[in-house]
């Protein structure tokens, strides 16, 4: 069981690294050729409506398995548990946590408002959109760096002896 938890959460790693990699790097081609906004954004919507549910998805798992793997460990050490392990794992939570809250910005608070634009066909300019693809942009790169450096952290949490 506890090989499954680890190759689900490497999996969600990897979903949530790839999918915000290439969408990070697909907001500079895309619509970059779209005669007008409305176009422009209509081509960010596609990925957009896969972008997010993906990510979503991807967190729940990471979150979901990272909690499990860690549960027997909590009932082997019992009071020693956090001598053992809280030296990376409250900073990993800290990160963890930052990186949950930046990505769903991103899925929600800026992916999610276009796509309901572009539902309701709401106006658009060209300043306005690139204005909000420059904040998704940072908000990417912002979610990159946080995956990476979560990664790193749980590299360091070597299982204690159980």
């Amino acid at each position: 069981m506890r090989d499954m938890l680890i190759i689900f959460h490497l999996l969600g790693v990897a979903v949530l690294l790839g999918s915000t990699l290439l969408l990070t790097l697909q907001l500079y081609t895309v619509g970059n050729k779209a005669p007008d906004a409305v176009a422009r954004r209509e081509r960010y919507v596609s990925l957009f409506r896969v972008y997010s549910p993906l990510t979503i998805a991807a967190l729940l798992v990471i979150v979901m398995t990272g909690a499990w793997s860690l549960t027997p460990y909590k009932e082997a050490l019992g009071a020693g548990y956090f001598p053992a392990v809280g030296a990376v794992l409250a900073p990993k939570l800290a990160v963890s946590f930052v990186l949950i809250i930046v990505a769903t910005y991103a899925c929600f608070g800026l992916c999610y408002r276009l796509v309901r634009s572009d539902q309701g066909a709401l106006p658009v300019t060209q300043v306005g959109l690139r204005r909000m693809i420059s904040r998704l942009r940072i908000t990417l790169w912002l979610t990159l760096a946080l995956t990476l450096w979560a990664a790193w952290l749980g590299l360091r949490l070597a299982p204690p002896a159980v």
